[in-house]
């Protein structure tokens, strides 16, 4: 597989913004959460108890000052902005790591790139005609076709990291697991909260790279043992 050629400068500048949306989704993926359920679409989001016991009492604690600075619709586009500029940040980090991979990978790798760097540029698009240019109908099904995409993505991508002894480890399996975890997180809230996984995976990733971005897996091993971040044979 074809490596992207980044200088390290990009590289670590790629890992950094990684680093800050992910942080930045931490409160920021609520907010959304709780524009969008004052909207005459997800008031219906308050009917699941799993969410409103925690969401009812967040709007009165926030208060108008973070809610009701304009109409709910307004409020919820807003905020949604922020998705488009964290799903930038990790494709960027996405291609940053895959900078770094071996040149050969395995089959089931090779494709969970392919297929998680299409759902990722779809996904930017897809956020961009939502929130940005407040086509929400249109814009949701390029959203939906990302996310169908990235399921298997994710899937094949995660299990390759897992199988290489990918570093971080905790990161590989985020990815593998995004899906599970965006579902149950989704549950207690709104689609929002669902970024959290992959910006936990893409998050660490890309501290990794901000610390080491010269570190570029080996592509040979010793016999009965594989190099931190190095593709071990299946």
């Amino acid at each position: 597989m074809k490596r992207p050629d980044l200088s390290e400068t990009t590289v670590r500048r790629c890992g950094l913004a990684a680093v800050v949306l992910a942080v930045a989704s931490v409160p920021l993926a609520p907010l959304n959460s709780l524009a969008r359920m004052r909207t005459p679409d997800g008031r219906s989001d308050l009917e699941n108890p799993m969410a409103a016991w925690w969401a009812e009492p967040a709007m009165d604690a926030v208060g108008p000052r973070l809610l009701d600075f304009a109409d709910a619709s307004t409020v919820y586009l807003t905020y949604g902005k922020f998705n488009l500029l964290a799903v930038l940040a990790v494709l960027a980090c996405a291609v940053a790591a895959l900078s770094r991979r071996p040149g050969r990978v395995g089959r089931i790798e090779r494709w969970g790139w392919r297929l998680t760097l299409t759902s990722l540029a779809v996904m930017c698009a897809g956020q961009l005609v939502v929130y940005w240019l407040g086509v929400v109908d249109e814009g949701y099904l390029v959203v939906l076709l990302a996310m169908l995409v990235g399921i298997f993505g994710n899937a094949l991508l995660g299990l390759g990291l897992v199988r290489s002894g990918f570093r971080p480890r905790l990161a590989a399996w985020a990815v593998l697991l995004n899906l599970p975890l965006s579902v149950a997180l989704v549950s207690v809230a709104t689609q929002a909260t669902g970024m959290w996984p992959m910006m936990l995976a893409w998050g660490l990733i890309g501290w990794s790279l901000w610390r080491d971005p010269a570190r570029r897996p080996a592509r040979t091993t010793v016999r009965g043992t594989a190099p931190v971040g190095a593709t071990r044979p299946a």
